[in-house]
């Protein structure tokens, strides 16, 4: 018996219309061939310009392909083939429409923290999207990695990505646009920077559902299948197909108790009482349980109503207790050392950019704390990248009235208290990052001074060569 793979790559029994562990729709005929499409091979070329690398996943909607625009400089791009779930030309001409307005919507969409969406077009008797590719993992495979490790995420971690995550979720929300496909599977955290980028919009795979659903409800009546992923969708939007931005925070809810619990939601919800038992995992925060608590209600009235309200409501990381939670272990780990396997300690707490200067609840890290010589050589500069804004006064002093004792002032500050102003005025991705930072910046002090004084001594000696010659 043949197997149907999803996206995520959970195997299911052949004639399967939805994946058994996330819910997602599976592929079906392709509409666009008449028959079963095997994908397009490495080296095809679309549109004379996007040329095929090879399959990143597949669902419902179709296929995802890893390109090369060839007509931006071979950029890497993401080429999503939509195949509605329909036969024939009809099919085709329908998912066209629907996709091209769908796609006015997500081509207006500007946010860093969104992949780009960049045009809809035809080819092959297929319709293709083209977007942004974001190098990095899925949150799901990094929650993989550590519970491999007997780990999972804790609250403080999961309150930071709240914190980067809601803003996104406030923009799209005012733009119209609910998600609808909030999962840790469809957030990536970039590789570059470490922020969360939210991917892979239900929009478009609802827009593949909605050709079906015509086409059936045309050809035979009833109604048509609803979007949401089984566990993270609410009640409503699985059965009624009724969305609104607390839709989303409860799937953001719902993302975050599996991240701090790693077990999907099946296991942290009582379909007898119909509620949820995650609080019987984890020992969080009593500001931060009630926000969940809220998140996650049943009524749709009940929960927030805006991604503000939450970020109103989180609690500030520096207070945040250690989370306590029930450890994960590996086969390997619980059969060793007669079963008194240690879990390991957690990962270090990033607490950059949580406080102002004098802010002493801020725990910086013992090995960032010394002397920083590029905010001591160079503090007007310095504090434009570092966001240390106290390093501006230096320029407030270029005159020899007060002999440059503020500037000297201000220098030496800096250089004593620079490290940990930085960062606690600005996030950063690691203390490895940090510390890289702070490196090339005295290396440019270094360099720069040097050439100052080269040029100050190159005058002097230039003067005094013309001076003895006037004599």
């Amino acid at each position: 018996m043949s197997l149907i793979t999803c996206s995520k790559g959970h195997q299911n029994p052949e004639g399967s219309r939805f994946c058994t562990l996330c819910g997602e729709p599976l592929p079906e005929h392709n509409a666009f061939a008449g028959g079963i499409n095997t994908g397009l091979v490495e080296g095809t070329r679309l549109r004379d310009r996007y040329m095929i690398k090879y399959q990143l996943g597949q669902g419902g909607f179709g296929r995802t392909y890893l390109a090369e625009d060839t007509g931006r400089f071979n950029e890497l791009i993401v080429l999503k083939e939509l195949m509605p779930t329909g036969q024939g030309t009809y099919a085709l001409q329908k998912a066209e429409e629907l996709f091209q307005r769908e796609a006015a919507i997500l081509h207006k969409l500007r946010h860093p923290q969104i992949p780009k969406f960049w045009e809809l077009f035809r080819d092959r008797k297929g319709l293709f999207l083209v977007q942004d590719y974001i190098e990095g993992k899925t949150y799901q495979d990094l929650l993989n990695n550590r519970l491999d490790n007997g780990q999972s995420f804790s609250e403080v971690e999961i309150i930071e990505l709240l914190q980067q995550l809601l803003p996104v979720l406030s923009y799209l929300h005012k733009q119209g646009v609910i998600h609808r496909d909030i999962s840790p599977d469809n957030v990536i955290r970039k590789e570059q920077d470490g922020l969360p980028i939210l991917i892979d919009f239900g929009g478009v795979k609802q827009t593949a559902i909605d050709v079906a659903t015509q086409l059936a409800a045309e050809k035979y009546g009833g109604s048509g299948t609803r979007l949401g992923k089984s566990g993270y969708a609410p009640d409503e939007q699985l059965r009624l197909g009724s969305v609104a931005p607390h839709s989303d925070l409860y799937a953001l809810g719902v993302t975050a108790i599996v991240l701090m619990t790693g077990k999907p939601p099946q296991e942290l919800f009582d379909a007898h009482t119909m509620s949820w038992v995650w609080n019987r995992q984890l020992n969080l925060s009593s500001d931060f349980n009630k926000i969940l608590q809220r998140m996650l209600a049943q009524r749709p009235s009940e929960r927030f109503q805006s991604a503000e309200e939450i970020l109103q409501q989180l609690p500030a990381v520096s207070t945040v207790p250690e989370t306590r939670v029930q450890p994960h272990l590996t086969q390997r780990q619980i059969t060793s050392s007669n079963n008194n396997f240690i879990p390991p300690s957690p990962a270090p707490i990033n607490t950059s950019g949580q406080g102002h200067l004098l802010d002493n609840s801020v725990e910086v890290p013992d090995e960032i704390v010394g002397w920083n010589w590029g905010a001591f050589l160079l503090p007007g500069f310095w504090c434009l990248t570092n966001r240390v804004w106290i390093g501006l006064l230096s320029w407030l002093d270029l005159s020899v009235v007060t002999l440059g004792i503020p500037t000297i002032t201000i220098s030496i500050l800096l250089g004593l208290k620079g490290n940990e102003w930085a960062w606690k005025s600005r996030k950063w991705k690691s203390v490895k990052a940090f510390k890289r930072h702070q490196r090339f910046w005295a290396i440019a002090a270094f360099i720069l001074w040097a050439l100052f004084l080269i040029i100050i001594i190159g005058v002097i000696l230039f003067a005094i060569a013309i001076a003895g010659f006037g004599m």
